[in-house]
């Protein structure tokens, strides 16, 4: 699913959000069709994407915003340290500009393929989080997703306040 945060056709002061999840596949080049659920709510003149490394061994597809907001937050700045530039290898260095073919197609090149985990002809699975869609292996994302851990917890309590289990009522 997609959904335009401005209420409006998108553009460039509209930003679109990515969510919900759906499983396709690769065909013999690597290529993968766009879903109309992230495409129709584009109009083709942005139809201009960049693919990147994620850290959980998924690759992200960001529109060219989405994009420019990550250039704008890890990259503008020199990178001192280590971890700087590790973050911008990753993101960036390899990072790949792709545009849907006629048929709504993106190849993802052979090295981001290695990285992710995926292969030509094999299922895939996309999944919106936000300003990103996340596109894994169903192996990488099934043992990513087996259980939450003590941070996802802390982090989700920070977010959305406390979880505490609500007390069964009483019974008369």
């Amino acid at each position: 699913m997609v959904r335009l945060d401005m209420g409006h056709s998108p553009g460039p002061s509209a930003m679109v959000t990515y969510f919900g999840s759906s499983e396709h596949g690769l065909d013999d080049k690597g290529r993968l069709v766009l879903p109309s659920r992230i495409l129709d709510e584009v109009p083709k003149s942005l139809w201009k994407f960049h693919l990147t490394a994620g850290l959980d061994r998924c690759l992200l597809l960001h529109d060219s915003e989405g994009f420019e907001e990550l250039v704008d937050r890890i990259g503008r700045a020199v990178a001192g340290s280590r971890a700087h530039r590790t973050l911008c290898r990753r993101f960036l260095g390899h990072s790949e500009a792709v545009v849907p073919d006629g048929n709504r197609r993106i190849r993802i090149p052979d090295p981001l393929l290695k990285y992710a985990g995926l292969a030509a002809s094999q299922p895939v699975v996309l999944v919106g989080t936000g300003r990103v869609v996340e596109i894994w292996s169903t192996a990488h994302l099934d043992a990513s997703l087996i259980e939450a851990s003590p941070e996802e917890e802390t982090l989700f309590a920070s977010l959305v306040g406390s979880t505490k289990p609500s007390m069964p009522a009483a019974e008369s």
